[in-house]
This record gives C-alpha cells, sequence and structure tokens, in this order.
C-alpha cells in the first residue's frame, strides 16, 4: 500500500483481476514492462502538437527526452509545465510557436530572464504562474491547469514500482491528470522512502537513460559567478536566526537561496526536526552529524519530511533507501493544515524587499520576476498556527547594488507575497524586529532600527512626513548600529533568567507600562518627586539613545527579546555641554528587587562607560533610597561621596582600577 497525498494504491500482483495489475507474475509484468521500451527517436511520435507537458524539477528533469523533442521540428505549439526550471533546458530558446513554458517559480537571476536582448528567446516564461505549490494539486483537480503528458525521471522498477526519487514535488498530481506518461529511467536515481513510488502501470513508455544526476552548480552555473551578498552580511543573518531556533525545534526553509546562510549555525542546536522543500548537502550532513534527529517532532516522529532535493553525488546516494528522509508531495509538505500541526515550527523563508509596515515581496520587484511565491506564505501561516512556532522572514538591510531592502513603500508593480499581518520576525544582519501585534508607529521604529545606516534618517523622515510615527521622534539612534553584541542572559539571586540588552526605540510603550507598574514610592526615589504620568518626550528621549554618546540597558522577562515585559532600567546620560561627567540612574520593579539586578546593571554600564572611554561617571540618589546607596557603596569602582540637603552624590572614577573611595562633608 502506498499512502499520501490523499491517495492510497492497493496492488496485488497475484491477482489477475484487479485492475492495477500488470500480470499473473513476475515474468509476465518484466515481459509487459520491456514492451513499453522505446528509443528517444520514438519519444515525438508519441506525442501531438498542441500537448501540455509535464516535466519535472531540478535534478528529477528528464533531460535527454527533453532535448529529443525540441530536437523533432514536427512539434508544434507545445506548452511546458515546469515547477521550478534548472538545468539544460534546451525548449527556452525556441520560438513560442514551438515551445512556451509555464513556470511556478522564475530564476530571474540564473540565466531564464537574462538581459532584455536575450529576453525575446525565452519569452514563453512569461508565463509565471503565482501559487502556492500547496495549491497546485487543486488547480488539477478542478481543471484551472490541464496536463495532457507528463514526462518523468525515474528509478529502475522494483517488484512492481518506480520511485520517484528526488522529485516527488506535484509529479504524483500531475501523473494522476495525464493521459500518456513517458519516464526516463536512470539507475542514477535514488530509490527514495515515503510516498514516492508509483506502480508501473502507470507508465506508458520509457527510455534507459543511465547519466548523473546533475549537482546544483550543473543546474545553475550562473551561481557560482552570480554577484552575491557578503559573506559577513549572511554570516550575520545566519547567527541571528539560530538565536530564535530552540533546541528540539523543527525547522523548515524557503527555496530562497537566502536562507541557506543559517543551515551552517545550526549545528550550535540539539535534536532538531526537518519538514522542509528542499533537502541540500547542508541539511544531510547535519543528519550525519547527530544535529537533525527529529525525536521530538509531534508529526512524522524519527523522519525528515522534503519534497525535492539538489546538490552533491554524495547527497543523491544518502536519499538512497534511507529511511529517516521521506519524499512527500508538496500538497502534504507545504500544506498550512500539515504544518500547524508540527510544534515548535520555525519557518525561515527569504525577502527580497519588506517596507516599514511589515509587507514582504518573495517573487517581484516592480515589474521584474527574482523567484516565485512557492510556499513562502503557507509557511509563514502555518508556523504562526504552530504550538510554539515562529515565522521569521529574511532579507540583507541592502541589495547588491546597495540599495536599501527596508523600504517606506514597495516599488510600484511589486507584488506583495506576505501580508503584514501575517509577519512577526523580520531579520537583517543588524538584528531583529518583532511586528506581531504591533501598531504602524512600532513597526515603523522597529523596521527603521533593522535598516542600514544609510537609509534610516531618510527612512524615519518619510514616517514623519506620512505621520506614521510622531513629528517629534528624535531618531537619535538612527545614525548609529545597535549594539548587539551588549546582549546577554542573566541568572538572578533567585535563580530566575532574564534579557539584558540596550534599548530600542521601540520599547517606548514598554517603558510607560514599566513606569505605571511602580509604586509611588519607587518613583520619588528615583525622580525625587512624585509623577503620575511620565511625558511623552521624556519616553522619547529615554528609548531614542544615540548609543555613541549615552546608553541606556533594559532588563527583560521572560528573556525572549520579542515577547517579553521590562522589569529593570539603567542608564547613563551625558552633558551636551559636557560640563558635567553622565549621570547614571537606575529603576527595578517591586517586585524585582532584592534580585541583585540594581547591582548587574551598575556593572554592566561601567563595563561599557570603560570601553567608551569614559573617564568619570555620576549618580545622584536621595538619602532615603537605602538600596541603591547600598549598591553604589559597595562597588569596587573608586569614587567621590558627597552629601547635599538629602541628596548623596557619587562620582565614579574609571580611569583606575583600585577602590580608593572619599567622603566629602
Amino acid at each position: 500500500m502506498i499512502c499520501g497525498d490523499n491517495i492510497d494504491i492497493n496492488i496485488n500482483i497475484d491477482d489477475k483481476n484487479h485492475p492495477h495489475s500488470s500480470s499473473p507474475g513476475k515474468k509476465n509484468r518484466d515481459e509487459e514492462w520491456s514492451a513499453k521500451e522505446i528509443s528517444l527517436a520514438d519519444v515525438a511520435g508519441k506525442i501531438s502538437n498542441g500537448s501540455k507537458i509535464y516535466i519535472g524539477s531540478c535534478g528529477a528533469t528528464a533531460e535527454s527526452i527533453l532535448e529529443a523533442l525540441v530536437e523533432d521540428w514536427k512539434l508544434a505549439n507545445i506548452q511546458i509545465i515546469q515547477m521550478i526550471p534548472g538545468g539544460n533546458l534546451p525548449h527556452l530558446a525556441e520560438q513560442m510557436d514551438r515551445f512556451r513554458t509555464s513556470s511556478f517559480f522564475s530564476y530571474t537571476r540564473t540565466g531564464f530572464f537574462k538581459s532584455d536582448e536575450e529576453r525575446g528567446s525565452a519569452e514563453g516564461l512569461k508565463d509565471y504562474t503565482p501559487v502556492s505549490a500547496a495549491q497546485i494539486s487543486r488547480l488539477l483537480e478542478e481543471e484551472k491547469l490541464e496536463v495532457d503528458v507528463s514526462i518523468i525521471k525515474v528509478t529502475p522498477p522494483h517488484k512492481g514500482f518506480v520511485s520517484l526519487g528526488i522529485g516527488v514535488e506535484a509529479t504524483r498530481d500531475f501523473i494522476r491528470h495525464s493521459g500518456l506518461v513517458i519516464a526516463e529511467v536512470n539507475e542514477n536515481m535514488p530509490w527514495t522512502e515515503g510516498p514516492s513510488k508509483i506502480p508501473v502501470s502507470e507508465i506508458d513508455w520509457w527510455i534507459p537513460v543511465n547519466k548523473p544526476l546533475l549537482t546544483t552548480m550543473e543546474l545553475w552555473p550562473e551561481l557560482a559567478i552570480y554577484p552575491n551578498y557578503p559573506k559577513q552580511v549572511r554570516d550575520q543573518i545566519g547567527r541571528t536566526v539560530v538565536k530564535l531556533i530552540p533546541d528540539r525545534a523543527t525547522v523548515r526553509f524557503g527555496v530562497s537561496p537566502l536562507v541557506f546562510s543559517v543551515l551552517p549555525f545550526l549545528r550550535a542546536k540539539r535534536d532538531l526536526g526537518l519538514h522542509t522543500d528542499l533537502l541540500s548537502d547542508t541539511l544531510y550532513k547535519l543528519h550525519e552529524e547527530g544535529v537533525i534527529t527529529n525525536k521530538y517532532k509531534t508529526i512524522d516522529t524519527g523522519r525528515s519530511v522534503v519534497s525535492q532535493a539538489h546538490g552533491s553525488q554524495e547527497l543523491y546516494e544518502f536519499c538512497d533507501r534511507n529511511p529517516v528522509i521521506e519524499f512527500h508531495p508538496v500538497s502534504y509538505s507545504c500544506d498550512v493544515q500539515t504544518l500547524a500541526k508540527i510544534d515548535n515550527l520555525i519557518a525561515v523563508v527569504g525577502a527580497l524587499k519588506v517596507d516599514v509596515t511589515g509587507q514582504v515581496a518573495t517573487d517581484s520587484i516592480a515589474h521584474k520576476w527574482y523567484g516565485g511565491v512557492w510556499s513562502d506564505d503557507d509557511s509563514i501561516r502555518g508556523a504562526k498556527l504552530s504550538n510554539g512556532g515562529k515565522p521569521v522572514v529574511v532579507v540583507p538591510s541592502r541589495s547588491i547594488s546597495g540599495r536599501s531592502n527596508i523600504v517606506f513603500e514597495l516599488p510600484p508593480g511589486t507584488g506583495v507575497s506576505i501580508t503584514r499581518s501575517d509577519v512577526e520576525y523580520v531579520v537583517t544582519e543588524i538584528g531583529v524586529a518583532y511586528l506581531y501585534g504591533k501598531s504602524i508607529r512600532e513597526r515603523c521604529l522597529a523596521m527603521i532600527d533593522i535598516a542600514h545606516p544609510d537609509f534610516r534618517e531618510e527612512l524615519l523622515e518619510q514616517a514623519k512626513e506620512k505621520r506614521y510615527v510622531s513629528s517629534s521622534q528624535p531618531g537619535r539612534s538612527s545614525s548609529i548600529l545597535y549594539p548587539t553584541h551588549l546582549e546577554a542572559l542573566h541568572t538572578t539571586k533567585t535563580g530566575k533568567e532574564v534579557l539584558i540588552r540596550p534599548i530600542k526605540a521601540v520599547d517606548e510603550d514598554g517603558l510607560r507600562n514599566f513606569f505605571h507598574k511602580l509604586s509611588n514610592h519607587s518613583v520619588y526615589l528615583r525622580y525625587f518627586r512624585i509623577m503620575k504620568s511620565m511625558p511623552q518626550r521624556i519616553l522619547q528621549k529615554t528609548a531614542d539613545v544615540d548609543y555613541s554618546n549615552d546608553m541606556a540597558m533594559v532588563v527583560l522577562s521572560p528573556p525572549d527579546a520579542y515577547n517579553s515585559e521590562l522589569i529593570a532600567i539603567g542608564q547613563w546620560v551625558s552633558d551636551p555641554r559636557g560640563l558635567v561627567p553622565p549621570e547614571m540612574a537606575f529603576q527595578v520593579l517591586d517586585d524585582w528587587q532584592g534580585e541583585g539586578l540594581g547591582t548587574y546593571l551598575f556593572q554592566k554600564l561601567v563595563e561599557i562607560a570603560k570601553v567608551q572611554d569614559i573617564p568619570t561617571l555620576k549618580a545622584d540618589v536621595l538619602n532615603d533610597n537605602k538600596g541603591m546607596l547600598q549598591i553604589l557603596e559597595k562597588s569596587t569602582v573608586p569614587f567621590m561621596r558627597r552629601s547635599d540637603f538629602g541628596v548623596v552624590t557619587f562620582t565614579f572614577d574609571l580611569t583606575t582600577s583600585t577602590a580608593d573611595s572619599k567622603e566629602k562633608p
């Protein structure tokens, strides 16, 4: 029995009357199979003009049969249907009255649309269909997509079946709706596990072609010479994304080459699961290294689920008869309802551009096509519905040509593949913007934070002009990179884990909530007076920091940087005139006092100030603030102490390392 893609095929090869039985015994079955063998010269004669022909993708493309069709000049008005083009595709050089192509993915950057001068010969590829991969089965069922012939690449038969190998995708659906199936039988095709087999009775004709499967570089040789994002940018995106992936999570990646920058950094994780579209070299090696074990998947436990593979010959050997890897149709591997059943699903997709409100473009910029919808939107929604899941969009802050990929608005003609309401995490090499449940103002500030510094000021001015953010927003942080290296986990005195990080402009609302949770006594000790509210200008000034001059560190609980409560803050503020040292101040929520957070924040600020060559810090503390006085007096940093009208002023000398405190009356 073969189960998958909502199909059950029962075959009893000893039942003469079974509709799928080709013969009562192996001998007759072999004879019937042999009778279906034809040569490449015979293929064109089996196909009628005007036919709609499905061919496999990537390494599963039947290149020899396709070439034989193109070389037979009697064929005309042939429409080629392909999921992802790649490799030797001679029909692209033909005129449209002979061959045209409908594709569900358009690799502009790898040669399908090269230049305006060359575009005429590939005019048929304008028939790019922007549809989710999981919906192709429905298109065929409802006859909105028609197919006459399926040309596939398979393994040699075994016990009445052949395997679709590394190219399952939607092939079974196309076979089911085709009147004619022609197979290129290749002994180099891996026999893969999962619902990847079809009975030989479904194949009408076959040709033996035992060529090695094409590797990734042979499929897309332009990738080796095409300009790519700098390695340091790709690596920083990878390091940042991996922080969002917990051990025992199940990972899923889009087909954009950009997301592959994450894969090498997965080695820091343990017991990951895999449910994705494409199996690559790095992913198969992570199986061998014990990083991907699938132990904790809530469905398909112990097995990785993919729909296609391309890479090295070693990858293809790894896939052969390997029960750990199952190849499923995209109607299963990309289905939102299936993805929602996987707990802790982390889906990572690549973007071309993202606007400041969170609208994501993945398949086009303006009127040019650069990829496809594929499963990106379903991956994002599936991860949102997953218990503990995280949908992650990655994009470099700048394009290869140096333009900003974070834009105020997407260029006219650009398709929105992922809506702003579906986006949660957006990652650039600068950092992470968490947008889920955020207002337009908060989204703008968060996205500007992860834009390249060269474009932040312009983005902020555009947002102010359109009243997306307040015209009073200072924009101090827009000129300097967010200091990611200062983020750290910390365990309090009672064993509670918290996150400490530099403040961000988007923390404005968190600061407001923090203030209103303080007791009147705590407010008085901090501000030397009772305050019923925190003015907007103070909130903006505190959150929107120029990290080169001022610093504010916030403590968050739980230690999730994007879904937590602000429980403490420590800061220093410089005197613009430089007449007095930068002034420190601290505040901890009443329920968290006694956990050692004040001491920790003081130590962190001193460390940061020393690195920035700040020689002196001062702090004014009310004489009634016994807790803060104790923290400062126990400091190992040399200080001068002066009392005046109930206020104790500490002046800390950061240029020496020995404690030599003096008290002035």
